[in-house]
């Protein structure tokens, strides 16, 4: 998703990526930081307090981030990474919970390390003069303004609209109320899609009407990304409804309708479960240690099995093998399905014979 990221570290196996517009963000923040000191402190000092309140800014924005992932671990699902980028922080998780209470926790960690954070910050900047008798000024209102501003960075997330933290504590309790994980993330997409364009709005009013130009864009930019990411959730939702509702074998229906979809798979002649390899995509194989997925499966299922270092997997028909697929075809495949083409038969099909 974010193709201009690069990695910074590893947490608990999680990759922890910048993002180039990250700098847009760092060079923001030191300059309203610089600005807000400038005439009390002077330039110097206030650069200085800029780049450290950057710093612990996005360190901040980190931690919250960092929350979500560990939480998500912890209840069992597989986090891709976390990318630190313009408009905050984005944790990127290969499945979603499987209830509505994991969901809501998942959720919430994040808003409730940032006013741990604001907390820590305040208490911080209360000691500071005491701690740091030269500093000890600019220390302290340093401290106090990225404890507001935690503080305030919490709030917003709890906002119920989609992709804000406090969309998916709505989309928990909407699903736990309805029994419908799918509906439940279209009713708190569509309410993201309302809070991104009334964001805009308002940004696009204060720059028309008042001289704080900068401030307005920044809100009007918020705004759009707000609109746009819910919408990506809208559809997402609706692509794993597809997925979902559509077997492995079903897909395969296509390449009979559709060729340039079929899956050139490895007919089960070739194949030896017990250990012994095959040729796949021209590389030697170990077809016993590929994910199985059987035919009757359903598409989620086996773009699941593709996670991770797994760029093949074998496809049984009632726990018999009938042969290995690789990614790329079934992304063609599921390219055609997003464009609305549909199988027109359920007979069964000899997989071997696609190859």
């Amino acid at each position: 998703m974010f193709t201009r990221a690069v990695r910074l570290l590893t947490i608990r196996g999680v990759d922890v990526r910048l993002d180039l517009s990250l700098i847009v963000l760092a060079a923001l923040v030191v300059w309203t930081f610089a600005i807000r000191f400038a005439a009390e402190h002077g330039l110097v000092v206030a650069v200085v307090m800029g780049l450290a309140g950057m710093v612990l800014f996005l360190a901040s924005i980190l931690a919250h981030e960092v929350a979500h992932a560990l939480e998500a671990l912890h209840r069992g699902i597989e986090v891709e990474s976390i990318t630190l980028l313009i408009f905050g922080g984005v944790t990127q998780m290969h499945a979603h919970s499987s209830r509505p209470r994991d969901e809501f926790v998942i959720a919430a960690v994040g808003p409730f390390v940032s006013l741990l954070a604001g907390a820590v910050f305040g208490l911080a900047g209360t000691v500071a003069g005491d701690l740091l008798p030269l500093y000890g000024a600019p220390a302290e209102q340093l401290l106090r303004l990225l404890a507001a501003l935690n503080v305030l960075l919490a709030v917003f997330n709890l906002v119920p609209g989609a992709p804000l933290d406090g969309g998916r504590v709505l989309r928990a309790g909407l699903w736990a109320v309805l029994g419908d994980r799918a509906r439940a993330v279209r009713m708190s997409a569509r309410v993201g899609q309302a809070l991104g364009l009334a964001l805009a709005g308002y940004g696009l009013w204060v720059a028309l009407t008042s001289p704080a130009t900068i401030a307005a864009l920044w809100v009007l930019a918020i705004g759009g990304f707000l609109f746009w990411a819910a919408g990506q959730e809208h559809r997402t939702s609706r692509l794993d409804e597809l997925y979902r509702s559509t077997t492995v074998r079903a897909v395969l229906e296509l390449g009979r309708e559709h060729p340039a979809t079929t899956f050139p798979l490895l007919p089960p002649e070739d194949l030896d479960v017990d250990g012994p390899t095959g040729v796949v995509g021209g590389t030697t194989t170990s077809t016993s240690r590929l994910p199985t997925v059987d035919l009757d499966d359903d598409l989620h299922t086996l773009v699941d099995a593709f996670q991770g270092d797994h760029g093949s997997v074998l496809l049984t028909d009632g726990g018999q093998p009938v042969g290995v697929v690789e990614e790329r075809y079934v992304a063609r495949a599921i390219a055609l399905l997003r464009r609305g083409a549909t199988p027109t038969s359920r007979t069964p099909t000899t997989p071997g014979g696609t190859r």
